[in-house]
């Protein structure tokens, strides 16, 4: 007699539900809980180098949702593909160590869709720097889609400049806004003739040309510092914000001074002939030209080119530590307002970083 499905069907559900709970139980799916997983699993290895379920755990903590954190030693025992970094900026502080993760991997649902285009991506990788307490950290995401042509070369590249262009910038200025407290992620979009973007927390790279790799370190300084520096505008050209420009100058600077690392597709001296075309004329013009000059041309670009001189000017005759004060005290966006801001830096002594040079000009 054969059996309506009718009733067939809550025997079956339930038989597979028997079955079921004899099996392995799915990787966990929150942050914290990847975390507990990958400190579970790195405890056991520490004890026991070869225990192969520990490192099939940790092999599935890397699904889907990432741990935004990771133990000291992860790198000792991790299964999965990845590539350690280190880049030092600053002979008197330490270096800054990167952790990419460059297996393939699939955003979770969180993150994997574009906020501004609203695209969907297929293909992530992840970038951790350790801290100060030697636990690695979330710092980056690169997005892209494996079937867009370039997408997967470009997209470890671009991850390398990031963590490059953040130790620059942390390790002269700090983090002065406090974005950097969480992910940043960074977007291959498929439209776009090799152009770069920001809005908000994200960057973006408009299409997978294939970049030089001083445009792509230039690019991505740029839109990393319409994100960690403060604003300056709204300008009529040639962008509406002119912060971008700054990291531009200052992080490549830092850079050309600092250390090449192993792995710097940029040498210093490349760096170095860059910012003798682009960069130093500005600190002479604004050393030749004072702070008259400005008047006028507060939203021009003019009056940025002499902002940013202001700027690396600050930097020649006070040094970096006077431009990080200048970040951290300017009180608003306004040409007007970092030259106010930057007025007293300039004309004041200091025992600890005497002035090198007279002021600029004079109204």
């Amino acid at each position: 007699m054969e059996w309506p499905w009718r009733l067939a069907r809550p025997l079956i559900l339930a038989l597979s539900a028997l079955l079921g709970a004899g099996s392995a139980a799915p990787a966990p799916a929150s942050t914290a809980e990847k975390e507990a997983l990958v400190a579970r699993s790195v405890a056991a290895l520490r004890a026991n180098a070869c225990d192969e379920a520990a490192l099939s755990a940790l092999r599935r903590a890397f699904t889907e949702t990432f741990p935004a954190t990771l133990p000291a030693d992860v790198a000792t025992y991790l299964p999965v593909p990845h590539q350690l970094c280190e880049d030092r900026v600053r002979a008197d502080a330490p270096p800054q160590r990167g952790l990419i993760l460059t297996g393939l991997a699939f955003p979770d649902a969180a993150h994997r869709q574009d906020p501004v285009s609203r695209q969907v991506f297929n293909r992530v990788l992840h970038g951790y720097v350790q801290a100060a307490d030697d636990e690695w950290r979330l710092a980056f995401r690169v997005l892209y889609n494996d079937r867009q042509e370039g997408a997967e070369r470009l997209a470890p590249r671009a991850m390398r400049a990031l963590l490059r262009v953040r130790a620059a910038a942390t390790a002269m200025v700090g983090d002065p806004r406090r974005v950097l407290q969480r992910p940043i992620a960074l977007w291959i979009r498929a439209d776009g003739n090799g152009g770069a973007a920001q809005s908000g927390p994200n960057l973006y790279l408009l299409g997978a040309a294939e970049r030089e790799p001083l445009e792509l370190l230039r690019q991505v300084a740029h839109e990393f510092g319409h994100l960690f520096l403060p604003g300056i505008g709204p300008l009529t050209d040639p962008e509406e914000w002119g912060n971008g420009f700054l990291g531009e100058m200052l992080i490549l600077r830092w850079l050309a001074r600092a250390a090449d690392a192993a792995d710097a597709p940029v040498p210093r001296e490349a760096l170095a002939a860059y910012l003798r075309q682009e960069a130093e004329p500005l600190a002479r013009a604004f050393a030749a030209a004072g702070w008259g000059a400005l008047v006028g041309h507060e939203r021009s670009t003019g009056g940025l080119r002499l902002l940013l001189g202001m700027v690396l000017h600050l930097e020649d005759t006070r040094g970096t530590e006077a431009v990080g004060m200048l970040l951290r005290t300017v009180r608003g966006t306004a040409i007007t307002d970092w030259a106010a801001a930057g007025r007293p830096l300039l004309s004041s002594l200091d025992d600890r970083n005497p002035v090198k040079e007279r002021e600029p000009g004079r109204e």
